[in-house]
């Protein structure tokens, strides 16, 4: 029994046997065996099912078909084929793919023989019979099929029209297909394929070629648009070059990704492409192509494209960099000659970019801080990979190659870029990887410590900002002085592995070069806001409860839990001083640009502190560590929305000083936490009169309780007078922390040592 199902350049073949074992079986083989000797291969498991899927292209030099073969242990089942006309390697594997994809559908509910009947067997005992053999031909498979065949030809022919089309005909072709399909794995792998990896990366410099010439020649009138401004139009046309890198740079980490490329392909690919690099027989351009295809249109570990809320560059298979970055340390360390992009660069008249644009390392890691995975392990990989938590020893050869290099700025964001990735790791895990991102950050941070000047750019900063937000309790310790890691506290055990020293100085001189930053300045402090919140969360976890529901037993729990935040306070206000010292430095601002800042760095760290009330619910997800590039990301795009950073309608260190802006935050904030914890008295809620408060900031939960709403609260300054007289009302007698807030003498204390 058998059944074709036609598409536009595809077939569906389903043939149905006795017993397939035996059918599709030859010499003596059953079929399993037959299809390893045919393919070449053991085929790929088909999961959740006892499949397996083989595939290959067929030996026609005219036209190759693409054969992807499905079968399964079962007696009285079916065999599918699936052929593509007209074929190469990508369509073989997205085949594969399509298979693997909706094999278990069809699979559902049929019975599977429990062991191999060995060669030829024939008998049907215990045998389950099929579903009908065209079952499985649904619409949707068939559409599946003609849309892969589709992304496929389109590729291929945008990848000839890439390779010969005009300036503005290759923006429009950027912009509109290759842009439409970047996230396809399908249309993915075949471009990167028809345009192998020299095409791929003289696409990446012919871009950025153009947006040069573009912009450099731009002419000083429009006659189509006279009113257009000439810096308008200038950025515009900046803008949509650097889009059509970005876009570029995404589609080929697709298809780095896709399962369309068997893991040799992509090995295979990746020595191909690192060759651009490390071998004279290619043109002498390509080490900057190599690294704008890797790099997108920034080196920024955020990942967000200048200008616009977008990504600005690819995200890359782990091993893929892996392969990269191990051939460019195994060519550089090779031989004593300079390294072969180094002799291309000088072979360029004139002299084209920096010497990081030319460095292959700078596209590298890059893409590296893109993909922390992939970081962590070149960065500090482990000298044994057997190794635990309790013996894990770090393999330092590559940092110390890396550390010895002669950096430039662009240089220097990608080596930020990637230490910023391998951070994300300060993670709590039962492996090593925790201990070998705190040993990467420690090291890091005392070398970027040393670095001054010229050095740093802003997307520089943002990354060490990363770096410095994941490491905030190494902050912690150096504005109070004291090693709190060591004390008993579920907070504490929750921490990743630490360093293995505190180096509050060089901490202390990267935060003032790294806070000159806006956005660093903001991810820093937003990260300072969870990570005390959370500390005090865990103390008010922690705080034993008298459990008789009494009037008193209330006022108790109220009690211990006031003077808890109390005591608790203190050393969050000196890390907040200590932050707010270091940007002060750093930054010397004075007068009212000095408020903005506060204002701004205030606001970021009630950001950070009301994040933590969904842990307080319950909610799913780390309590702490590896979420620096995310904030840094959501502050990144906030600033291209809104250039005025901050809530508008916020100005309280403006109106009344710092300090008092700082007492009036810890004030909040030791309030917000009893309420939510409903410790606060039910009266607290009520006027004299015994009605609910109207304030626009006290609002109803889903249970129809009163809830203090602290983000209606903080937006507008004129709400904190309305709050101040809330304070009075006699049900809060119990609260004992009213004025007497001494986490605003700790901030002051930590403001002087984070300005030494």
């Amino acid at each position: 029994m058998g059944c074709r199902i036609h598409g536009e350049r595809g077939i569906l073949v389903a043939t149905s046997t006795t017993d397939s074992w035996v059918g599709f079986g030859q010499g003596g083989n059953n079929a399993f065996t037959t299809l390893e000797t045919i393919t070449g291969g053991e085929g790929r498991e088909i999961p959740g099912t006892d499949a397996r899927v083989f595939s290959y292209l067929g030996p026609h030099p005219k036209h190759p078909d693409a054969y992807a073969y499905w079968l399964e242990g079962r007696a009285g089942f079916t065999m599918y084929t699936v052929v593509a006309e007209d074929a190469d390697e990508s369509t073989v594997a997205a085949l594969e793919e399509l298979v693997i994809n909706y094999a278990p559908q069809v699979l559902d509910g049929v019975a599977s023989r429990a062991d191999d009947p060995g060669p030829n067997w024939n008998d049907p005992t215990d045998a389950a019979p099929s579903a009908e053999p065209t079952a499985f031909a649904t619409a949707e498979q068939t559409a599946a099929v003609a849309a892969t065949a589709d992304s496929s030809d389109r590729a291929r022919s945008d990848a000839e029209d890439a390779k010969n089309t005009k300036p503005d005909e290759l923006l429009e072709l950027i912009h509109g297909s290759v842009a439409d399909h970047q996230n396809d794995e399908v249309y993915a792998t075949a471009f990167a394929d028809a345009m192998g990896p020299e095409g791929m990366a003289k696409l990446a410099y012919t871009i950025n070629q153009q947006r040069l010439q573009q912009t450099e020649n731009l002419p000083a009138y429009d006659p189509i648009d006279p009113d257009a401004e000439y810096a308008t139009r200038w950025q515009q046309t900046d803008d949509a070059w650097l889009s059509a890198q970005a876009t570029l740079s995404i589609c080929f980490g697709t298809a780095t990704h896709s399962s369309a490329w068997t893991p040799q392909h992509r090995s295979d690919y990746a020595e191909k492409f690192g060759e651009l690099v490390t071998d004279e027989d290619h043109p002498y351009y390509m080490p900057l192509g190599f690294n704008l295809l890797l790099s997108g249109a920034n080196r920024s570990a955020t990942n967000i494209l200048t200008g616009a809320p977008t990504t600005a560059g690819g995200v890359f298979n782990r091993y893929f960099l892996q392969d990269l970055g191990s051939a460019v340390r195994a060519h550089e360390r090779a031989g004593d000659d300079l390294p072969e992009w180094q002799s291309q660069r000088m072979k360029a008249s004139p002299p084209e970019g920096a010497v990081g644009d030319w460095d292959p390392m700078t596209g590298i890691l890059t893409a590296m801080g893109r993909q922390p995975d992939a970081a962590l392990d070149f960065l500090a990989p482990s000298v044994d990979y057997r190794a635990t938590e309790q013996t894990v020893v770090v393999d330092g050869t590559t940092w110390e190659w890396l550390k010895g290099r002669e950096w430039d700025s662009s240089g220097f964001e990608a080596l930020t870029a990637a230490v910023a990735g391998a951070s994300e790791h300060r993670q709590f895990t039962t492996g090593t990887k925790d201990e070998r991102a705190a040993w990467i950050t420690e090291q890091a941070v005392v070398d970027m410590a040393g670095h001054k000047g010229s050095l740093w750019s802003d997307a520089s900063r943002q990354n060490a900002a990363a770096v410095l937000a994941n490491s905030m309790q190494e902050i912690d310790e150096a504005a109070n002085g004291a090693q709190r890691s060591a004390e008993a506290s579920g907070f504490n055990a929750s921490m990743p592995a630490g360093w293995e020293e505190g180096h509050r100085y060089e901490v202390r001189s990267l935060l003032q070069e790294t806070l000159k930053d806006d956005i660093a300045l903001q991810t820093v402090s937003a990260a300072a806001g969870r990570y005390t919140s959370l500390r005090l969360d865990d103390a008010l976890e922690m705080l034993p409860a008298d459990s008789d529901g009494s009037e008193d037993s209330e006022k108790s729990n109220l009690k211990k839990a006031s003077s808890l935040i109390v005591q608790k306070l203190y050393p969050d206000g000196r890390l907040l001083g200590y932050i707010q010292g270091a940007a002060e430095k750093g930054r010397g601002d004075e007068g009212e640009q000095l408020d903005a800042t506060n204002q701004m760095l205030l606001n970021a760290f009630d950001d950070g502190v009301y994040s933590t009330a969904d842990t307080v619910a319950g909610a799913a997800g780390p309590a702490w560590g590896g979420m620096a590039r995310q904030t840094a990301q959501s502050y990144a795009v906030a600033a291209l929305q809104n250039p005025i950073v901050g809530a508008s309608d916020r100005s309280d260190v403006q109106e009344f000083g710092m300090s008092e802006a700082v007492r009036r935050h810890f004030l909040v904030e030791a309030y917000s936490k009893l309420d939510e914890r409903g410790l606060l008295p039910a009266g607290a809620y009520e006027n004299p009169d015994g009605r609910r408060y109207t304030y626009a900031w006290m609002k109803q939960d889903s249970t129809g309780l009163p809830k203090l709403d602290v983000a209606v609260l903080l937006f507008n300054s004129g709400n904190i007078p309305q709050f101040a007289s809330w304070l009075l009302d006699p049900d809060l007698s119990g609260v004992t922390i009213r004025d007497g807030v001494p986490a605003v003498d700790a901030f002051e204390v930590g403001h002087d040592a984070g300005g030494a």
